[in-house]
């Protein structure tokens, strides 16, 4: 039954139709747009699909053309099945949700009419509706700095040494330049990579984040290419859209990709040099346009000397290189970082938590080998183990004191002491450790005296020796 079967005074016969929509030009026009578009008779008949359509929606062309738009919609979703509807009562729609494919849509559907006012057919937009947000966004906030509406979110806090990384980076992106941040663990490349990801052509790219280390050899495949629909591992029967895909005309960002194995980059390789791939169970070619964003903590060149990892690889993810210092470097951000987190901690906490000037004095001193991670460790410790006031006894950083950095001494004659130390004082630094680690185990001194099986007074006295 035809869907117009209904209206006929305003529908048309299929002869007065404009002679462009068969023009072969016409075809190349769609394929040409940004966003997925296809061309249906008023029959709900598809005549015409462009390549972006048949990514979102995770079908292939020929399994499209030459059907009823409603027939897909319980493989593609119940946004279909709206636009079906309104097909039939040729009105005009838009519509929002999720899709099978895995993505979030916006879609509108517009009749087609000539000039008599005879409807000859309908066309449908769809776009990922990630492309519609953060579209004059800017840089204009960073590092660690609380999001309005969101208490217990955290993001980006600019100083003026990364606002210069963000802004290199920024223009590399532009010009289709792959990036590698280097840096140590918890300096915060995964969130510097979502910054400069979202700020990327008005804000309006797809942003794909892939865990390098959560891949192995034997879900490299399906995870970054997909598996076709229908092939012998679709259990779903609608296929799985790869990663790769879902960045098309976006940016792909590979967290540590370090952690892929030597086969994983060969194949990984073979992509970025021909931008084509292959979905598993399929023969055929698809390409890929897309911004390559990477991160590690190793030094690649020991990396690559060892054999661990492709040397080619390395080339072709590392055009420009952003280094992210690490947090000892950036002693004007301590207190910044420190400020928000502790705002974050007492969003949920009575009472609230202040810091004391000797505490405060060693959260500047401090060397973070852990970099913000490690921060945000002392400070969670400190809300444990303190009342309202963390104290010089509540800082304890997690890793043992002996390798925590001394702060600077410029005076008094312990600035003149030799830097090695006897076994005596090795074990009273080891003994005050324990001390302190009970301490916060236990959230009180009389706690971890009652747990080591010692008084309360041997506790204190051995905890102040050192002060």
């Amino acid at each position: 039954m035809k869907f117009y079967a209904n209206d006929i005074n305003i529908s048309a016969p299929r002869g007065l139709r404009p002679g462009f929509i068969d023009d072969p030009q016409f075809r190349s026009l769609l394929e040409a747009l940004p966003d997925g578009v296809a061309f249906l008779e008023t029959d709900g008949t598809i005549k015409i699909v462009n390549g972006k359509l048949e990514l979102i929606l995770n079908l292939a062309r020929a399994d499209l053309v030459g059907t009823e738009l409603a027939k897909h919609a319980k493989t593609a979703g119940p946004v279909i099945q709206k636009l079906a509807a309104a097909l039939h009562q040729l009105k005009r729609t838009e519509v929002s949700g999720p899709l099978n494919s895995q993505r979030n849509v916006f879609a509108s559907l517009s009749i087609l009419r000539n000039q008599e006012g005879g409807a000859y057919g309908a066309l449908i937009t769809m776009r990922d509706s990630g492309r519609q947000h953060r579209a004059s966004e800017g840089l204009e906030r960073f590092r660690f700095e609380t999001e309005a509406g969101e208490p217990g979110r955290t993001a980006y806090h600019m100083t003026p040494q990364l606002e210069n990384l963000a802004r290199k980076a920024g223009v590399a992106l532009e010009r289709g330049s792959a990036i590698l941040l280097t840096g140590e663990t918890g300096t915060g490349k995964t969130e510097f990579a979502n910054r400069i990801g979202s700020a990327g052509e008005a804000g309006a790219l797809p942003f794909v984040h892939v865990n390098c280390g959560m891949l192995s050899d034997e879900q490299f495949d399906a995870e970054m290419f997909g598996i076709e629909p229908g092939a012998p591992l679709d259990k779903s029967t609608r296929g799985k859209l790869g990663f790769i895909e879902a960045a098309d005309g976006g940016i792909l960002f590979l967290d540590q990709i370090t952690d892929l194995s030597v086969t994983s980059q060969m194949k990984l390789v073979s992509f970025l040099e021909t931008q084509t791939f292959s979905r598993l169970g399929s023969m055929q070619r698809r390409r890929a346009r897309l911004r390559l964003i990477s991160s590690t903590n190793l030094d690649l060149q020991n990396s690559i000397a060892s054999g661990s990892f492709r040397q080619d690889l390395f080339y072709r993810i590392a055009v420009v290189t952003i280094p992210l210092p690490p947090l000892r470097q950036q002693p004007d951000l301590v207190k910044t970082v420190a400020d928000q987190m502790l705002h974050r901690i007492n969003l949920g906490r009575k009472p609230q938590l202040r810091l004391s000037r000797e505490f405060a004095d060693l959260l500047l001193k401090h060397a973070y080998p852990g970099n913000l991670r490690e921060l945000s460790n002392i400070l969670e410790h400190a809300a444990a183990s303190a009342e309202e006031i963390a104290l010089a006894e509540h800082f304890m950083a997690p890793i043992p004191a002996s390798a925590r950095a001394e702060p600077e001494r410029s005076e008094g004659p312990e600035a003149t002491a030799p830097a090695r130390a006897g076994l005596k004082d090795l074990v009273q630094e080891f003994e005050t450790w324990i001390l302190e680690k009970s301490i916060a185990e236990n959230g009180s001194k009389r706690g971890a005296a009652k747990a080591l099986g010692i008084d309360i007074a041997t506790l204190v006295r051995k905890t102040k020796r050192k002060q």
